[in-house]
């Protein structure tokens, strides 16, 4: 555990679908998502969430409350004047970490859909709830590249995941995640079969510009856009350091921050399309 005062985790769930662009192309997608580089499992950049932490803020706190957005964010003069502040440059007192997925939404022959999750992605959030003082402990189930494990919902027999199938082996295993309710048909499939769901089973949409004059598609305008499903669930890990506050400080902002951004937060890009509608849940640590 590091030296931190407070540490809570935000959750997302993905009202709508979400693009949190990369800004560059590396196959057919034009306007791909943004991903880790070491497994390529979509994710949402730290300086995202917190840009959609900040203006979030500062559409809904009140005046007065408004002062503090560069004390919590840190310095921002082109946006948030910090003459108020007295000085120029103030560091952030939060501290916010990239949102990683927990659970992805694909279609299936169950149900309209269900979430899937892999024995590495649990293995993360079970370490990052530890960080929050949390602990979780969970038997982990042994699952080849084509099987499934039932954590929530009623499932059995082979389980149609776009286009691959896993065939269900356990459906009354432990659930380290029973705690969130949103996820009531869970399945635990193989690394190996996650990397094809997180590749292959993402929203991909298609835009086009219409030349005002001809009543036509503009010329070039053609373009893929990939975004992450709605119901996707992410969660991002949020501290405040004893660097910048103390003890009581940090209790105080943390709850403020938590009041002020609550209920449903825009993420990511195409606000005005809708996209990025989470409901946003918050877990305090230990």
């Amino acid at each position: 555990m590091q030296n931190k005062e407070i540490i809570s985790m935000c959750t997302f769930y993905a009202i709508s679908p979400i693009h949190a662009g990369s800004g560059a192309a590396t196959s057919v997608v034009d306007l791909p998502i943004q991903r880790e580089r070491h497994t390529q499992w979509p994710h949402v950049q730290a300086s995202a969430v917190k840009g959609a932490m900040r203006a979030h803020y500062r559409k809904f706190a009140d005046e007065e409350a408004g002062d503090l957005i560069n004390l919590i964010f840190g310095s921002d003069s082109d946006n948030d004047g910090t003459k108020k502040m007295g000085k120029e440059d103030v560091p952030a007192a939060v501290s916010i970490s990239d949102a990683r997925m927990l659970a992805m939404p694909v279609r299936s022959n169950v149900a309209p859909f269900v979430w899937v999750t892999s024995p590495m992605v649990v293995k993360r959030y079970i370490r990052d709830m530890a960080f929050l003082g949390k602990t979780i402990n969970w038997n982990i189930p042994e699952i080849t590249a084509d099987e499934a494990v039932v954590l929530s919902g009623a499932m059995n027999g082979q389980i149609i995941l776009e286009d691959a199938v896993a065939q269900v082996i356990n459906t009354d295993a432990d659930n380290p995640l029973a705690h969130i309710t949103e996820l009531e048909r869970l399945l635990l499939v193989s690394d190996e079969m996650y990397d094809y769901v997180v590749s292959s089973c993402t929203e991909v949409q298609t835009q086009i510009k219409i030349d005002a004059g001809k009543g036509t598609t503009a010329t070039g305008s053609l373009r893929y856009e990939e975004l992450l499903p709605a119901d996707t669930y992410l969660y991002a890990i949020v501290y405040f350091t004893q660097k910048h506050l103390n003890h009581l400080q940090a209790e105080t902002v943390n709850k403020h921050m938590t009041e002020v951004i609550s209920g449903f937060m825009q993420l990511g890009g195409d606000e005005t399309l809708g996209r990025g509608i989470c409901k946003i849940n918050w877990v305090k640590g230990a």
